[in-house]
């Protein structure tokens, strides 16, 4: 009779503890980090959608999602900015978290720097080697801070050409961020081809989105995702 009851107290306990780890398991923080792009700004100066959002959404309507950090991304947002909220340990502005927590529980990590901060430099005629080189460098400082806390998924966003920003420029700064990519580890999302959909922007003379090219980088998001552990496709 003793043996029996050991055998159900043990059975029970073992149930409930893989219906925690499964129940954990697919209960997924995403933090999103970044310029205008990421937080869906527009040439309205309104913000709207964006792939953050889209991400969100699906991931709650699978009943996946735990928690959606946001706060800490924002519009002219630069590698040597975000770079001083993390070693500052920042806290979100509902004060509800400190960003160096944020990236440690995070499942997910979404990250576009450089449309804003490259595109300003350009507009003032400011973007030669120095300020490009000073870019990369901060950036790379960004990913290793983060990396020390967080060894889970990021995915980094490609720049795309602009009218300050042509091809040639565009493609050797997406080739120093794909190395950082590799050197860190993090998934490298191009969406170079954004451009050829124009309905995609809602100003000829803007880089920023509307909501379908913001689903467009989602989309992107998905197809780059090769994880065993976090299934969005």
């Amino acid at each position: 009779m003793k043996y029996k009851i050991l055998i159900i107290i043990f059975l029970s306990t073992l149930f409930t503890a893989l219906i925690y780890f499964w129940t954990d398991k697919d209960n997924l923080n995403i933090l999103a980090l970044g310029d205008g792009i990421s937080t869906g700004m527009t040439p309205y100066q309104i913000e709207g959608y964006n792939y953050n959002d889209y991400l969100k959404d699906y991931l709650q309507n699978k009943h996946q999602l735990e928690n959606y950090y946001k706060n800490f991304n924002e519009i002219d947002e630069t590698a040597s900015h975000l770079l001083s909220k993390i070693n500052s340990n920042l806290e979100n502005s509902s004060k509800t978290i400190k960003i160096k927590q944020a990236i440690k529980e995070a499942d997910i990590i979404t990250i576009s720097l450089g449309m804003d901060e490259l595109n300003n430099y350009a507009r003032k005629n400011y973007l030669g080697s120095s300020k490009i080189n000073g870019f990369l460098a901060k950036y790379d400082e960004v990913l290793k801070e983060i990396r020390k806390l967080n060894n889970k998924k990021i995915y980094l966003l490609s720049l795309y050409k602009t009218n300050l920003l042509n091809d040639t420029k565009v493609k050797k700064l997406n080739q120093a961020l794909l190395d950082l990519s590799k050197k860190y580890k993090v998934t490298f999302v191009d969406i170079t081809d954004i451009t050829t959909h124009k309905d995609f922007f809602l100003d000829t003379h803007n880089y920023y989105l509307n909501y379908k090219g913001q689903e467009f980088i989602f989309q992107k998001i998905q197809n780059s995702n090769e994880s065993t552990t976090f299934q969005i496709i």
